[in-house]
């Protein structure tokens, strides 16, 4: 277990970076927060359990920014919401892919290769390939290439080899490809090995409470773990399902029939 995350250290790397931008107005009112942001680290990191493998993967949604700032005193709201509304157009993904080599060291693959195996498949079936630099904004571009040298310096050789790959947050027919606050899944691929998200993430939702025993439960769950009872306000609808039509959508190709169903 690594003993400084790299949502972590991403995290100082935020605080750093608006430090250094900031007006000085540490005492600005900040983003209100929903659900547990240790949680939330936890939920939407992934990492490769086969021996002999240092993959890690990382599904950034819009409520980490959201819950990150709102624990970060030296960010203002206005810092808050244009960091969300930089990267609202986009599914951001985090890789760090390696394997083990002699007494422990670790060989790093190159963001090149690491690109070309990397893909996202959406609850409908879909896969997308990463964007390209030209369909990506300026503005989220440097801010990438700002917590870089953060990382480096906080998480060494990790850090150097930790890439950022942005995926677009819809398909052409304007539905969601994943929402940490709705049913559903999401998957990043890395060659043929699987990272799969389950959803909702409980850190996003507020608890239930179940009508019958009165117990908490997370915000995810649709019935009490104790009793089966329904819990009252469940968890947000899956994602629209496509038309049959939508396999036309060129932002979106179906999963090929050996690669796994979700």
């Amino acid at each position: 277990m690594l003993t400084y995350s790299p949502a972590r250290a991403f995290g100082l790397a935020l605080a750093v970076f608006f430090v250094c931008v900031s007006s000085g107005n540490a005492s600005a009112q900040v983003l209100q927060s929903r659900g547990d942001f240790n949680v939330l680290i936890q939920e939407t990191q992934k990492k490769s359990e086969k021996p002999g493998e240092m993959s890690f993967v990382w599904w950034i949604p819009t409520e980490y920014w959201e819950l990150s700032f709102a624990q970060n005193p030296s960010v203002t709201p206005q810092q808050a919401e244009r960091v969300v509304s930089v990267f609202k157009p986009y599914t951001l993904i985090a890789v760090v892919d390696g394997t083990l080599g002699q007494y422990g060291a670790v060989n790093y693959k190159p963001e090149e290769e690491v690109k070309r195996s990397v893909k996202l498949r959406d609850a409908r079936g879909f896969t997308y390939l990463p964007l390209s630099d030209s369909e990506v904004s300026v503005e989220a571009k440097s801010f990438l290439a700002a917590m870089k040298p953060v990382l480096s310096s906080v998480l060494g050789p990790m850090g150097q080899n930790m890439y950022f790959f942005l995926f677009p947050a819809q398909d052409k027919n304007g539905l969601e490809i994943s929402n940490a606050k709705k049913e559903g899944s999401l998957s990043v691929f890395l060659g043929e090995r699987a990272f799969t998200w389950k959803l909702p993430l409980s850190s996003v939702l507020p608890p239930k409470t179940c009508p019958v025993c009165g117990a908490k439960v997370s915000g995810a769950y649709n019935f009490c773990p104790w009793d089966g009872a329904k819990l009252d306000k469940p968890a947000d609808k899956p994602l629209d399902k496509p038309a049959s039509g939508s396999a036309d959508n060129p932002a979106v190709e179906p999963a090929p029939a050996e690669e796994p169903v979700l």
